[in-house]
């Protein structure tokens, strides 16, 4: 008798975890609601204990709890299926199917209260009351000679330095939050993610993904394969997202104002403009692509060159399946452009280029010196 009520309770939970996640996932998330109450107060305060929590392990716990995941749904399935073949009855199957669908219903909840959210906040632009007019092909033209002067001017100081290693990082954290505080005001910094090495790093290479910013314990997790160039704008991002930018233009957006702030290492200034090279050329006309490429000094050549040694380390199939799939997972969280929106970036940088003060004062000043 004990043992049906206890069970008939486990039933009862499963089937409210499963109700409970349901209706979070279908119900309305009014933009100015979640900005207000979760993304100016609740999220800055999960971030903090769950970043400090995190970085305070060695390994990654994304990939511990992946595995585990892996490992025990397929312990679940195997011995679902067998006590199945051997008693001739589907209620083993319908057993493991429930238990399924509870810890994936369980992992949604969690998902959408640690990060999830942040992909109902207003986009960036209408917070920022940028102009509304796209950014002009004579603009990014504009745009795309000025990156490619600061790369040449900055290249050699920062080849000269020492490229990021973690205790110097502390110099991105602070440029994020002067971007953070000058932008919505907030006075608590993210506390920024001590970058960890992943089992995804093989994956990582093959799809040619830079960095993933890991929701289950928000943990920065990078590419093992980038060059120097590439990993202070890269971390910058990443941490643009840990501040609760989920959108991949607004963080790529944030992250170039940190990396490129004019108090911040040349290191760092110079992989964020060189960032800037790479995403404003396939928006510029042949002509004058190729006239700005042609400025291009032999330093910054070069480390372009190793980018694309890089990137041809890709499987085609690997690549186009993964980002098929993150594509996909972005429109669902309410990006209607999805992996496309990373290049809006160029967009965001020239409309805030030719902004005027509206609501902050502070907004013409965006553009780095």
């Amino acid at each position: 008798m004990v043992e049906g009520s206890r069970g008939r309770a486990v039933a009862l939970a499963q089937s409210a975890i499963v109700l409970a996640a349901l209706v979070v996932a279908l119900a309305p998330r009014p933009a100015a609601l979640v900005e207000r109450y979760y993304a100016a107060n609740l999220y800055p305060e999960v971030q903090a204990l769950a970043t400090t929590a995190s970085n305070a392990v060695p390994f990654s716990v994304f990939d511990v709890v992946l595995v585990a995941a892996a490992a025990s749904a397929g312990w679940l399935w195997v011995r679902a299926l067998s006590r199945s073949r051997r008693a001739r009855a589907v209620l083993p199957l319908l057993v493991a199917l429930r238990i399924t669908m509870t810890v994936a219903a369980a992992g949604y909840l969690w998902f959408v209260g640690i990060w999830g959210l942040n992909y109902a906040r207003p986009a960036l632009d209408l917070r920022l009351e940028l102009p509304e007019a796209p950014a002009t092909a004579a603009e990014v033209t504009t745009l795309i000679d000025e990156a490619v002067g600061q790369t040449n001017r900055l290249f050699d100081r920062a080849h000269a330095e020492r490229f990021l290693a973690y205790d110097a990082e502390r110099d991105i954290a602070r440029a994020l939050h002067a971007v953070e505080t000058r932008l919505f005001g907030r006075s608590r910094p993210t506390v920024p993610g001590r970058p960890k090495a992943t089992a995804l790093g093989t994956y990582f290479r093959l799809a040619g993904v830079d960095g993933l910013t890991a929701p289950l314990a928000l943990e920065t997790l990078l590419n093992p394969d980038l060059i120097p160039a590439e990993r202070p704008f890269v971390l910058a991002h990443e941490w643009a997202h840990l501040s609760g930018l989920a959108a991949e233009a607004d963080a790529n957006f944030v992250g170039w104002l940190a990396a490129t702030d004019a108090d911040a290492d040349p290191a760092s200034r110079y992989s964020g403009w060189l960032f800037l090279v790479m995403e404003a050329a396939p928006q510029v006309p042949r002509d004058a692509r190729a006239a700005a490429l042609e400025r291009l000094a032999a330093g910054p050549r070069r480390d372009l060159d190793a980018i694309a040694a890089r990137a041809r380390l890709r499987v085609d199939l690997v690549q186009r399946v993964g980002w098929r799939v993150y594509d996909r997972y972005l429109k669902s969280q309410g990006v209607p452009e999805g992996i496309a929106s990373y290049s809006r970036v160029v967009n965001l940088v020239v409309r805030a280029s030719r902004a005027r003060p509206r609501r902050d004062p502070q907004l013409p000043m965006l553009m780095p010196q």
